[in-house]
């Protein structure tokens, strides 16, 4: 492995101390985004990583002289006008993004090609000129995306505790959630338009970047995703490695680290409160805040003494996410030259439900990411190369066998299922992208095991537990995940990451941020909060 790609310091390279203000389990961008806010407000905390670099599922890896992303391939919402750069925010400026050009997304729906444009303007004109007997369900979708706006703020607002905020949540929640939004984004759609090939157009971004069927998806993240782009994608520049290493100067400015191969083993209580952690290889921090963006089923079951008591039975009744399997190739040659596209490139045989319903073949529709066209700085560092990465995703049972077993006793089933599903998504590649024909030189498969060991979360799925209506509520019923709010039960212990509202990177820092609240006194939050809003009145020539 390159230097280049590390983040964080091996917990081998020096001592810990035996007490820090928080502790941080996981360094995913909800875990550093938690990290990063209490650092600015003083405290010394210690970030503490698994994993041989930080990041999470923004990390990067290199292998036999190619580089990787393994879950960042773009980023929304960073444009100048959007109302807080919380990038910004969170590295101090220091971490730069790429746009990804118009259009951002391209999605081949059988032999349907679609371009999602940037600009709903745009995105609307596109659509009515492609299906103008839709022109009338067409304006009404886009009206009824515009008033989701607030809806995950809403939701975001009441998982926080306190009478204040609750019944603020519950004013926001009446006025900015429109009874559709919290429907199946699937009848949704279906009451608005009449054209299937116009519903597969605007579903299949949902179903395959949040992995789940349009027919349990809440309309809200749809719509979520359509704001969440709507000023265009960026990519970071330098790779996704930059994202964690951008954020290390802040936890370190304080007082802080972030170390590597430094699993946790458990979480130290005292009666009803946390009191720290204890490392795989002994070792005691104590420290009054315990935040955990390791997952909640990871929290529960394994890091806590006494997954029962503190409420773990809760998570038997909620769906985990679908697990997946993504291959990293390695091609010669540039990306100019083997045709690859700096937007992002979703295909599907026209139905991009069928394998989440069940009803389709053992792997969903493909996601095309190629982080080489991507990042301006990918020519200087690797010349005469490009790489590539390939996401599918399967159901839980076709890897079940397998799970329990180590990297170096694998079932011969498992590595022949590897090598036909290489064979499947290589095929695939060179289908959509026939210029990559005979170009690949290396690859190599991740599947759900993979996913599983680095990131602890059961299955190996992308996003954790599912982000369905069971989960967030139907607006008559409660949603399953109601409960888990980033302050849990046990005092001194709080929850970041995805689990605690939306999946994805936005989910993640959002779910960081509504720790670091919790966690925090009234004057930090209100130190946090007026540091954020700063980079939302600052005028846009300066960002």
């Amino acid at each position: 492995m390159s230097r280049g790609v590390l983040v964080g310091r091996p917990l081998a390279a020096g001592p810990v101390a035996d007490a820090y203000d928080a502790v941080v389990i996981g360094s995913g961008a909800g875990g550093l985004t938690t990290a990063v806010c209490l650092a600015r407000q003083g405290r010394r905390v210690a970030v503490f990583e698994q994993h041989y670099t930080a990041g999470g599922y923004t990390h990067a890896y290199r292998r036999r002289g190619w580089e990787w992303d393994v879950g960042i391939h773009y980023v929304g919402q960073l444009g100048r006008r959007e109302p807080v750069r919380v990038s910004d925010y969170l590295t101090g400026g220091a971490l730069r993004w790429a746009p990804v050009g118009d259009p951002h997304d391209e999605y081949r729906l059988a032999e349907e090609v679609h371009w999602a444009p940037v600009g709903f303007s745009a995105y609307q004109a596109a659509l009515i000129e492609r299906f103008p007997a839709e022109r009338a369900g067409i304006e009404a979708l886009f009206r009824l995306i515009g008033r989701c706006r607030a809806v995950l703020p809403a939701l975001a607002l009441g998982r926080l505790s306190g009478p204040v905020v609750r019944r603020s949540a519950r004013l926001l929640r009446a006025a900015a959630v429109p009874p559709r939004a919290l429907r199946p984004a699937r009848e949704v759609v279906a009451e608005l338009v009449r054209d299937e090939r116009l519903r597969q157009a605007l579903l299949t971004q949902s179903a395959l970047l949040l992995a789940d069927s349009t027919a349990r998806l809440p309309f809200f993240l749809l719509a979520v995703l359509f704001e969440h782009f709507r000023t265009g994608a960026w990519y970071p520049v330098g790779g996704s490695a930059a994202i964690a290493r951008a954020m290390l100067d802040p936890i370190r400015a304080a007082g802080g680290e972030v170390f590597v191969r430094a699993p946790v083993a458990r979480i130290t209580l005292d009666g009803t409160r946390a009191t720290g952690v204890v490392l795989a290889d002994g070792t005691r921090v104590h420290a009054p805040v315990v935040v955990s963006a390791a997952g909640a089923h990871h929290t529960y079951h394994t890091l806590l003494p006494d997954p029962s008591a503190a409420g773990a039975d809760r998570l038997e009744g909620m769906r985990r996410g679908s697990p997946f399997v993504v291959l990293f190739v390695g091609l010669d040659g540039d990306p100019e030259e083997l045709g690859l596209p700096r937007h992002n490139l979703m295909a599907t045989d026209g139905d991009c439900d069928a394998f989440f319903d069940g009803v389709g073949g053992r792997t969903s529709g493909h996601f095309f990411s190629f982080s080489c066209a991507k990042d301006p700085t990918w020519a200087t560092r690797y010349p005469g190369r490009s790489t590539g990465e390939i996401l599918t995703y399967v159901h839980p049972e076709l890897f079940a066998p397998f799970r329990g077993s180590g990297p170096r006793d694998r079932d011969p089933a498992y590595l022949a299922l590897k090598a036909d599903l290489t064979a499947e998504l290589l095929e695939q590649l060179h289908r959509r992208l026939p210029r990559t024909r005979g170009r690949v030189a290396y690859h190599e498969l991740g599947t759900p095991l993979t996913a599983e060991h680095f990131t602890r979360w059961p299955g190996g799925s992308l996003y954790g537990l599912a982000k369905d209506v069971a989960a967030f509520g139907d607006g008559h019923r409660p949603g399953l995940a109601d409960w888990l709010r980033p302050r849990t039960e046990i005092h001194g212990l709080y929850l970041s990451g995805q689990d605690c509202l939306a999946g994805g990177f936005l989910g993640a820092v959002t779910g960081g941020l509504l720790a670091a609240h919790e966690a925090l006194d009234r004057a930090g939050r209100a130190r946090l909060w007026t540091g954020l809003l700063k980079h939302a009145v600052r005028p846009p020539s300066s960002r």
